[in-house]
């Protein structure tokens, strides 16, 4: 059975895992080369943007929540379910209070916290991918 849920989900996936890798290996490891005194304008700028992007994070939990009430109910939704709840609980407790630290000003032990806790998203992220192509590709 295909659900124009799936859809949804599988888009979320790849759009997600994508930013998220561009987030941990290019954009967060930049902060360490703004200078102290542009920092707060370019972090302003940044989350002001990057909301954009990351938009369909809250969108994924939608469509896995539908797939399921749907009846899809394997090891495959529920690890997609507890995958998401992981990284939404990763950016609440980690990553969100970060950014306000890193809002009033550069701090370096904050930016390393950020990249370090952002390895978490960024391996959940890959692994859902890595479903949502085995998925698609029957492998």
């Amino acid at each position: 059975m295909h659900s124009p849920w799936f859809d949804l989900h599988d888009f979320c996936v790849i759009w997600m895992t994508a930013v998220i890798w561009l987030v941990q290996v290019l954009i967060y490891p930049a902060f360490r080369f703004v200078a102290d005194s542009d920092f707060k304008a370019f972090h302003k700028r940044h989350c002001d943007r990057i909301s954009f992007l990351v938009a369909p994070m809250f969108a994924e939990p939608i469509g896995v929540a539908f797939v399921i009430l749907e009846g899809t109910r394997n090891l495959e939704w529920i690890f997609h379910a507890a995958s998401i709840a992981l990284i939404l609980a990763v950016t609440a407790v980690f990553s969100a209070p970060t950014h306000s630290i890193l809002a009033n000003g550069k701090q370096k032990h904050s930016i390393d916290r950020l990249i370090r806790f952002n390895w978490i998203r960024t391996v959940l992220w890959s692994m859902e991918l890595t479903l949502v192509i085995t998925r698609r590709f029957h492998l």
